[in-house]
Protein backbone atom coordinates (compact mmCIF):
# COMPACT_ATOMS: atom_id res chain seq x y z
CA UNK A 1 0.00 0.00 0.00
CA UNK A 2 2.88 2.71 1.14
CA UNK A 3 4.65 1.45 -2.40
CA UNK A 4 1.52 2.36 -4.20
CA UNK A 5 1.29 6.16 -2.71
CA UNK A 6 4.74 6.67 -3.03
CA UNK A 7 4.11 5.81 -6.72
CA UNK A 8 1.40 8.09 -6.86
CA UNK A 9 3.02 11.08 -5.32
CA UNK A 10 5.68 10.83 -7.82
CA UNK A 11 3.86 10.69 -10.54
CA UNK A 12 1.73 13.34 -9.35
CA UNK A 13 4.85 15.57 -8.53
CA UNK A 14 6.57 14.92 -11.62
CA UNK A 15 3.23 15.62 -13.91
CA UNK A 16 3.35 19.38 -11.44
CA UNK A 17 7.28 20.18 -13.11
CA UNK A 18 6.04 19.00 -16.23
CA UNK A 19 3.04 21.73 -16.37
CA UNK A 20 5.38 24.19 -14.72
CA UNK A 21 7.74 23.42 -17.52
CA UNK A 22 5.44 24.27 -20.15
CA UNK A 23 3.56 27.52 -18.60
CA UNK A 24 7.47 28.65 -18.36
CA UNK A 25 7.83 27.81 -21.67
CA UNK A 26 4.63 30.14 -22.84
CA UNK A 27 6.22 32.61 -21.12
CA UNK A 28 9.41 32.57 -23.24
CA UNK A 29 7.54 33.20 -26.60
CA UNK A 30 7.59 36.18 -28.07
CA UNK A 31 4.12 37.42 -29.20
CA UNK A 32 3.41 40.30 -32.25
CA UNK A 33 0.30 41.16 -34.18
CA UNK A 34 2.30 40.04 -37.74
CA UNK A 35 -0.51 41.60 -40.28
CA UNK A 36 -4.23 42.58 -41.09
CA UNK A 37 -5.97 41.07 -44.12
CA UNK A 38 -9.89 40.62 -45.72
CA UNK A 39 -11.25 43.98 -43.75
CA UNK A 40 -14.77 44.35 -44.40
CA UNK A 41 -16.88 46.99 -43.33
CA UNK A 42 -20.04 47.13 -43.73
CA UNK A 43 -20.18 43.98 -45.88
CA UNK A 44 -17.73 46.00 -48.39
CA UNK A 45 -14.39 44.86 -48.82
CA UNK A 46 -11.44 48.00 -48.32
CA UNK A 47 -8.26 46.02 -47.85
CA UNK A 48 -7.33 47.33 -51.47
CA UNK A 49 -7.60 50.84 -50.45
CA UNK A 50 -5.73 50.63 -46.65
CA UNK A 51 -3.17 48.99 -48.48
CA UNK A 52 -2.82 51.65 -51.36
CA UNK A 53 -3.71 54.76 -49.09
CA UNK A 54 -6.78 55.95 -51.52
CA UNK A 55 -9.19 55.13 -48.44
CA UNK A 56 -12.37 57.58 -49.01
CA UNK A 57 -14.57 58.10 -46.74
CA UNK A 58 -17.09 58.61 -49.46
CA UNK A 59 -16.18 55.83 -51.51
CA UNK A 60 -17.88 54.08 -48.35
CA UNK A 61 -21.75 55.36 -48.09
CA UNK A 62 -22.40 51.61 -45.75
CA UNK A 63 -20.76 53.48 -43.14
CA UNK A 64 -23.41 56.61 -43.60
CA UNK A 65 -25.68 54.20 -43.08
CA UNK A 66 -24.36 51.93 -40.33
CA UNK A 67 -24.29 55.23 -38.29
CA UNK A 68 -27.93 55.84 -38.72
CA UNK A 69 -28.68 52.54 -37.80
CA UNK A 70 -26.16 52.34 -35.38
CA UNK A 71 -25.15 48.69 -36.54
CA UNK A 72 -21.39 48.72 -38.57
CA UNK A 73 -20.14 45.24 -38.86
CA UNK A 74 -16.69 44.72 -38.98
CA UNK A 75 -15.44 41.57 -40.10
CA UNK A 76 -11.58 40.84 -40.50
CA UNK A 77 -8.46 38.38 -40.25
CA UNK A 78 -5.57 39.58 -37.49
CA UNK A 79 -2.74 37.51 -38.28
CA UNK A 80 -1.04 36.37 -35.16
CA UNK A 81 2.82 35.94 -34.94
CA UNK A 82 4.36 33.50 -31.95
CA UNK A 83 7.48 32.83 -31.86
CA UNK A 84 9.25 30.26 -29.74
CA UNK A 85 12.88 31.15 -28.94
CA UNK A 86 13.55 28.00 -26.75
CA UNK A 87 15.18 25.10 -28.00
CA UNK A 88 12.33 22.65 -27.11
CA UNK A 89 9.06 22.57 -29.27
CA UNK A 90 5.84 24.10 -27.29
CA UNK A 91 2.56 22.79 -27.94
CA UNK A 92 -0.74 25.30 -27.84
CA UNK A 93 -4.31 23.74 -27.57
CA UNK A 94 -6.31 26.85 -27.37
CA UNK A 95 -6.58 30.32 -26.54
CA UNK A 96 -8.41 33.05 -25.16
CA UNK A 97 -7.63 36.15 -27.13
CA UNK A 98 -9.68 40.16 -26.50
CA UNK A 99 -9.22 42.13 -28.77
CA UNK A 100 -9.54 46.33 -27.75
CA UNK A 101 -9.11 49.49 -29.64
CA UNK A 102 -7.83 52.45 -27.48
CA UNK A 103 -9.04 50.89 -24.85
CA UNK A 104 -12.05 49.96 -25.67
CA UNK A 105 -13.60 46.08 -26.30
CA UNK A 106 -14.00 44.91 -30.01
CA UNK A 107 -14.37 41.60 -29.82
CA UNK A 108 -13.28 38.40 -28.02
CA UNK A 109 -13.37 34.51 -28.25
CA UNK A 110 -11.38 31.53 -28.19
CA UNK A 111 -9.46 29.78 -31.06
CA UNK A 112 -9.31 26.05 -30.59
CA UNK A 113 -7.31 23.46 -32.39
CA UNK A 114 -3.61 22.82 -32.12
CA UNK A 115 -0.94 25.04 -32.56
CA UNK A 116 2.81 23.57 -32.99
CA UNK A 117 5.69 25.67 -32.78
CA UNK A 118 8.97 24.29 -33.59
CA UNK A 119 12.17 25.75 -31.73
CA UNK A 120 13.28 29.26 -33.08
CA UNK A 121 10.38 29.26 -35.34
CA UNK A 122 7.19 31.53 -35.50
CA UNK A 123 3.87 29.82 -36.38
CA UNK A 124 1.36 32.50 -37.89
CA UNK A 125 -2.51 32.08 -36.45
CA UNK A 126 -5.03 33.64 -38.27
CA UNK A 127 -8.08 35.50 -35.99
CA UNK A 128 -10.89 36.17 -37.37
CA UNK A 129 -12.85 39.08 -36.01
CA UNK A 130 -17.02 39.67 -35.88
CA UNK A 131 -17.45 42.77 -34.49
CA UNK A 132 -20.45 46.23 -34.39
CA UNK A 133 -17.93 48.94 -34.19
CA UNK A 134 -20.40 51.47 -34.26
CA UNK A 135 -19.35 52.60 -30.52
CA UNK A 136 -15.95 53.32 -31.64
CA UNK A 137 -17.13 54.68 -35.39
CA UNK A 138 -19.59 57.21 -33.67
CA UNK A 139 -17.24 59.52 -32.32
CA UNK A 140 -16.04 61.48 -35.03
CA UNK A 141 -12.49 62.55 -33.34
CA UNK A 142 -11.84 58.89 -32.90
CA UNK A 143 -13.66 57.97 -36.32
CA UNK A 144 -11.21 60.62 -38.38
CA UNK A 145 -7.99 59.82 -36.03
CA UNK A 146 -8.64 55.79 -37.54
CA UNK A 147 -9.20 56.77 -40.71
CA UNK A 148 -6.24 59.05 -40.91
CA UNK A 149 -4.01 56.43 -40.17
CA UNK A 150 -5.92 54.24 -42.59
CA UNK A 151 -5.03 56.46 -45.56
CA UNK A 152 -1.43 56.79 -44.48
CA UNK A 153 -2.28 60.66 -43.75
CA UNK A 154 1.18 62.95 -43.27
CA UNK A 155 1.50 65.08 -40.44
CA UNK A 156 0.64 62.02 -38.10
CA UNK A 157 3.67 62.91 -35.81
CA UNK A 158 1.51 65.03 -34.09
CA UNK A 159 -1.06 62.79 -33.59
CA UNK A 160 -1.17 60.46 -30.26
CA UNK A 161 -0.56 57.10 -30.72
CA UNK A 162 -3.80 54.69 -31.88
CA UNK A 163 -3.34 51.28 -30.50
CA UNK A 164 -4.76 47.81 -31.38
CA UNK A 165 -4.66 45.60 -28.29
CA UNK A 166 -5.04 41.78 -28.10
CA UNK A 167 -4.61 40.00 -25.18
CA UNK A 168 -4.52 36.15 -25.09
CA UNK A 169 -4.38 33.48 -22.70
CA UNK A 170 -2.60 30.18 -23.77
CA UNK A 171 -3.73 26.82 -22.58
CA UNK A 172 -2.19 23.67 -22.73
CA UNK A 173 -3.51 19.71 -22.89
CA UNK A 174 -1.59 17.92 -19.95
CA UNK A 175 -3.46 14.36 -19.87
CA UNK A 176 -7.12 14.79 -20.50
CA UNK A 177 -6.93 18.30 -18.84
CA UNK A 178 -6.51 21.66 -20.50
CA UNK A 179 -4.46 23.84 -18.24
CA UNK A 180 -4.78 27.61 -18.81
CA UNK A 181 -1.91 30.20 -19.09
CA UNK A 182 -2.36 32.35 -15.39
CA UNK A 183 -3.63 35.71 -16.59
CA UNK A 184 -3.61 37.43 -20.21
CA UNK A 185 -0.35 38.18 -22.26
CA UNK A 186 -0.85 41.83 -23.43
CA UNK A 187 0.31 42.78 -27.18
CA UNK A 188 -0.22 46.62 -28.23
CA UNK A 189 0.66 47.49 -32.06
CA UNK A 190 0.19 50.59 -33.35
CA UNK A 191 -2.54 51.33 -36.32
CA UNK A 192 -1.29 52.24 -39.67
CA UNK A 193 -1.99 51.41 -43.18
CA UNK A 194 1.23 49.11 -43.17
CA UNK A 195 -0.56 46.76 -41.26
CA UNK A 196 -2.91 45.42 -43.75
CA UNK A 197 -1.12 42.83 -46.59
Amino acid sequence: MKKILLISFIALIASGCGVSNKISMLEQCRYDIKSADSVYVGGRDITRQIKTGTFDLGSLPELAIGLLRKDIPLRARLNLGIENPGSKAIEINQFDYIISFKGQELVNGTTDGRIDINPEETTVVPIMIRANIYSILSDRNTREEIFSYLRGSEGRENMPKSLISIKVRPSIRVGNKLIKYPGYITIDKELSSSMFK
